[in-house]
């Protein structure tokens, strides 16, 4: 049985990607602002046909790229708003701000060290930092997670990692990972974690 995901659980993620991608952008567009104005600096009576055609294609790339940081930065707030409208109908806006604060502080208690230190030598007095594809492919899977908070209730959903060793590593966690939630969540009562699909659930009610 797969189970449904609300309209925040589904977007947040995308959101934070969209931030991010027009936070790139933005960067770049100010890189070729800067560049330009370097170019338009440069007095060359030889090569000044060269410098010209330069920053033709420097403005054309400001253009793109400042344009797509607006509209990847407009649709980003059009999901936050839209999130922010049903929380008011439904729920409460501030659970949004909750459930995003939470969100980023469950990804790094998940997050694991993708290198680890191996010693090499007799007297362990040398070592070699060595790359661990596990990790990585566990820490992929499950920064997607979004905790979700509401009046009633809070839902963690936690992507699983489709490796059979790093599913292993996510479920020795889930007893650390019940402890995280809900020493954040005291109100709340979690029961115990339901895989369903790729996705494992934490689901809890409110105490009364």
């Amino acid at each position: 049985m797969i189970v449904k995901t609300n309209f925040f659980q589904r977007t947040f993620n995308i959101t934070v990607i969209l931030l991010t991608y027009s936070l790139l952008f933005l960067l770049i567009t100010l890189g070729f602002k800067l560049l330009y104005d370097l170019m338009e600096n440069i007095q060359s009576t030889y090569l000044s046909n060269l410098f010209a055609t330069i920053r033709y294609w420097i403005s054309q790339g400001e253009y793109y790229t400042k344009i797509l940081s607006i509209l990847l930065s407009l649709i980003s707030v059009a999901l936050i708003i839209i999130e922010l409208l049903l929380r008011s109908l439904y729920d409460t806006p501030v659970n949004y701000f909750k459930s995003a604060y939470q969100t980023i502080r469950l990804a790094q208690f998940l997050r694991q060290d993708e290198n680890s230190q191996l010693a090499f030598s007799i007297d362990n007095s040398s070592t070699v930092t060595r790359f661990n594809p596990i990790l990585r492919k566990f820490n992929r899977a499950t920064s997607k997670c979004v905790v979700d908070v509401r009046k009633d209730s809070v839902t963690i959903v936690i992507k699983y990692p489709k490796t059979q060793q790093a599913q292993k590593l996510l479920r020795d966690m889930e007893a650390y990972i019940k402890e995280e939630i809900s020493s954040r969540n005291p109100d709340y009562y979690f029961s115990a974690p339901d895989r369903k699909g790729n996705k494992l659930w934490f689901k809890s009610t409110k105490r009364y």
